[in-house]
């Protein structure tokens, strides 16, 4: 939604909004030239604008009070994806979307645009570092956006192309049919590209997909891995410590990222088989992955203070949570401390036993606090500490409390040498700014 303000602000639409507490992106926005924010959601506030467009997401519900002013006055009510929908529709869509790895890849893109003169708009998941902004204003003819498959608004718009990073079951409020009508809703995703796709065949799901659904042949189809010889486009680690990327079989360049992990090599890919679909020069986009300093909340280093390294990332996914401890763990520290806030109640019922799998091995001391509910309330039976009871792993602990009660206890905790690593989709990311305040 933030980015969606920022965009209509560029183009002196005027702009304004609400949230139902205050914040550093309400902040930003407003010294931005964004003022009219306020908080929480009041329709007082929404009479004295009376505005031509109520805007809303997925998480506001539709008992929210303003949301009914808006349905008594008749205004024009619109899905944060309808709005999207508009304001990309006389530009080249160029879609990014997965369960896992979206704004890291689509970020990649829009940079490699960028760094390309091409002039790119975009609508980010998260806040580039760079610029500190999750939206651009181009005057170009791409606009890349991160298509989320959440709700299954990514069905909205026709992309130029689509670029699918894996699937999995996530969600599944909004997919009773579980994993096949998630399959199904990827393959409609798929389908309406009209001039390249670019699909993760290192997922088995993906790669099932697309196999059975389109001509592997299909220069306009990229299938991308690591080290394996059954993709078009494939990294492989050298002795450099640097990944050597193959196109076809033909070596075109190689690249060392700034930011740890496999799964960031395989973003890179993606972003590169987009550059390759706009017959980019390989040497163009290798310049802007490594220039890449990633985006806020994805595996973003805080500080270091007293020797403690702060992370903050916004992994809230088994397979998210798995891919950036292994990430953390590459850096070799000397001891890994790991904080961890389930989001959402629903999110922690449907995958149960596999955030059970991700933590009942773990040698590394980490810490659970209460789920975090953006929406929905609890579910009785589902909570952290039932969860930590069946992990049963002596080096994972139940942390209950607010943020000042687990910063308290934390900073006790943690001594020089330690990476800490702080995951979650809510306000656990408040933690390590605090964290970094008490040491």
């Amino acid at each position: 939604m933030s980015a969606l303000a920022r965009l209509l602000n560029a183009r002196d639409i005027p702009v304004s909004g609400s949230d139902k507490e205050d914040s550093d992106f309400l902040n930003d926005l407003r010294s931005e030239g964004i003022k009219n924010i306020w908080t929480p959601h009041k329709k007082e506030e929404l009479e004295k604008i009376n505005p031509d467009y109520v805007v809303y997401s997925t998480a506001v519900l539709g008992t929210n009070e303003e949301v009914t002013w808006a349905k008594e006055k008749k205004k024009n009510i619109l899905h944060r994806s309808e709005l999207l929908e508009k304001l990309t529709d006389e530009k080249k869509l160029i879609s990014v979307s997965g369960t896992h790895g979206k704004t890291t890849t689509s970020s990649m893109v829009s940079e490699i645009l960028l760094s390309c003169n091409l002039n790119p708009s975009a609508i980010l998941g998260g806040l580039l570092v760079s610029t500190n902004t999750n939206a651009m204003a181009g005057t170009g003819e791409y606009f890349v956006i991160e298509a989320d498959e959440s709700d299954k608004s990514f069905l909205k718009g026709t992309p130029e192309i689509a670029v699918i990073t894996n699937i999995e079951a996530d969600h599944l409020e909004n997919y009773p049919g579980g994993i096949e009508e998630i399959k199904k809703s990827f393959l409609e995703f798929a389908k309406k590209a009209k001039n390249g796709r670019v699909c993760c065949f290192e997922d088995k799901i993906t790669r099932d997909l697309i196999s059975n659904n389109f001509d592997l042949k299909d220069e306009n189809l990229i299938t991308y891995g690591i080290n394996g010889e059954n993709f078009k486009l494939n990294a492989r680690l050298n002795n450099s410590k640097s990944w050597d990327v193959f196109y076809n079989g033909k070596l075109l360049t190689s690249f060392k990222l700034q930011k740890p992990g496999e799964h960031n090599v395989l973003n890179a890919l993606a972003a590169f088989g987009v550059g390759i679909l706009l017959k980019l020069d390989a040497n163009l986009i290798k310049a802007s992955l490594e220039k890449y300093q990633g985006v806020k909340r994805r595996f973003q280093v805080l500080g270091i203070k007293e020797n403690i390294t702060f992370v903050d990332d916004y992994a809230h996914h088994p397979t998210e949570v798995r891919e950036t401890i292994k990430a953390a763990k590459e850096l070799n520290p000397n001891r890994l401390v790991i904080v961890f806030q389930p989001h959402q109640p629903t999110r922690l019922k449907d995958l149960w036993d596999e955030f059970k799998d991700v933590f009942k091995d773990l040698d590394s001391p980490t810490f659970i606090t209460e789920t975090y509910i953006a929406r929905g309330s609890q579910i009785d039976g589902i909570n952290s500490k039932k969860l930590v009871e069946e992990i049963n792993n002596t080096n994972v602990k139940y942390l209950p409390g607010d943020l000042d009660q687990i910063n308290s206890q934390l900073k006790d905790f943690i001594k020089p040498g330690d990476t800490v690593l702080i995951m979650g989709a809510g306000n656990i990311t408040n933690l390590g700014p605090a964290l970094l305040r008490a040491v």
